[in-house]
């Protein structure tokens, strides 16, 4: 794969995102590794190069073709660069000479921040590890393991995993969801996204979430929806489902190796027009809707839906500037317009003893987006689960909910947060 002959098309997932793409809605999201010593920007900017390397593919840039978006190899290399404003914000990736992402350093922390067009959380964690990796060799020569990438590799690093899956017999599920609580939040200005970070024991969250019979995504989604129960209770004279967006890593459930998009998204919802819900028959029911779900068969459901909405000859006869005003209104329409907020978990990081002892910490932070203000995701290393709120506005009703929720339940919370007035 040389780089000014690499060519190919989005994802599924990935056409979608670049269409939809604004100055509030950037489908920007944030993995990052705080180290024990401050960065070099030198050795980072060569870690980079390496990392590329590495992965030939992510040296793109995005195009427009005349009716779908395309990434197209490029000679360029993006540099790294020190971070000063507003997390997932400002990248305009679709401006020639930019990249799908952006490599930030400060102080002892390495981001990067990835547009969705590009790849999701699980590919995201491969390119830092990586990035990471290159760096800690250069910076505290920690060995790095010769291996010879074969063109099969990558080619099944680049494979659009939906269609490989894709089965056009079954049905897809259906795409409209209905009305459901929206916080009552006003936008903030243009280029400032709010950042609350919660850092959590593993081993009490899972000694918690074992008292209730679930796993630890189920308990804090259980928590998630009902503090949303309470601030409804508190705002609105007309009571709606909560209805949440979770994303499924679908490498979980189908072998797959690709570092493009490949998740779909499940809604488990709590319909507050019922009654009023202990949080113990919040619980049963998360857990029967997940595992109701979570099954290949189910889950084949939505990348049926994911592949059909490509398919469809209206959408594939429409240019693609046509494409870039209409997408966003299709989107809040069957998409995030129909939930309440989003809660992802992107898993365990676990890495190689020998580069542990120089890694404190990773996060991670949500793509910002006008149908969901408020957004959350997870990561755990070590000891501890990192779970960051990502919020458009300068409220924070959700945020101080759930951790409030936390400590109700015994469990120790400490809070970190890019905002002075939190």
């Amino acid at each position: 794969m040389k780089d000014d002959n690499l060519w190919y098309r989005l994802d599924n997932a990935g056409k979608l995102y670049s269409s939809i793409i604004s100055s509030r809605a950037t489908t920007l999201f944030r993995i990052s590794a705080t180290l024990t010593k401050p960065i070099d920007p030198e050795l980072l900017q060569k870690a980079l190069e390496a990392t590329l390397e590495r992965f030939p593919f992510y040296k793109v840039q995005l195009k427009q073709g005349f009716f779908w978006y395309y990434f197209e190899g490029t000679n360029q290399t993006p540099m790294a660069e020190e971070e000063k404003y507003y997390p997932c914000m400002s990248l305009s990736i679709k401006k020639r000479g930019s990249f799908p992402y952006r490599v930030l350093y400060f102080d002892k922390r390495i981001a990067v921040e990835l547009s969705h067009s590009i790849t999701d959380g699980t590919g995201a964690l491969k390119f830092l590890y990586e990035l990471v990796t290159q760096y800690l060799h250069l910076k505290e020569s920690i060995p790095l393991k010769n291996e010879k990438i074969s063109e099969e590799q990558l080619q099944s690093e680049t494979e659009n995993a939906f269609r490989k899956y894709y089965e056009k017999d079954i049905p897809a599920p259906k795409s409209r969801i209905g009305k459901s609580f929206k916080l009552p939040i006003e936008l903030d200005k243009k280029g400032h996204y709010h950042i609350v970070t919660g850092i959590i024991s593993v081993d009490a969250l899972k000694e918690k979430a074992k008292e209730y019979g679930v796993s630890i995504t189920i308990f804090l989604t259980a928590v998630y929806i009902e503090s949303l129960l309470k601030i409804q209770e508190r705002t609105a004279r007309r009571k709606l489902p909560i209805v949440i967006n979770v994303p499924v890593n679908m490498r979980s459930y189908f072998e797959s190796e690709t570092m493009r998009n490949f998740f779909v998204s499940i809604t488990p919802s709590i319909d507050a027009r019922l009654g009023e819900y202990e949080f113990e028959e919040i619980v049963a029911e998360l857990k029967i809707e997940f595992s109701r779900l979570l099954t290949p068969k189910k889950l084949k459901q939505y990348i049926k839906r994911s592949v059909i909405s490509e398919k469809s000859i209206f959408l594939r006869l429409m240019p693609s500037p046509i494409k870039d005003i209409v997408a966003p209104s299709i989107y809040s329409f069957f998409g995030e317009g129909q939930y309440t907020s989003g809660l992802s978990n992107l898993g365990i990081v676990k890495v190689p003893s020998e580069i542990e002892e120089f890694i404190e910490r990773f996060e991670c932070y949500p793509p910002p987006s006008i149908g969901n203000k408020v957004k959350a995701l997870f990561i755990s290393y070590k000891n501890n689960v990192y779970i960051s709120f990502g919020n458009l506005s300068k409220n924070r009703m959700l945020e101080r909910e759930f951790f409030q929720s936390i400590r109700k339940q015994g469990i120790e919370v400490t809070i970190e947060t890019n905002d002075e007035e939190y």
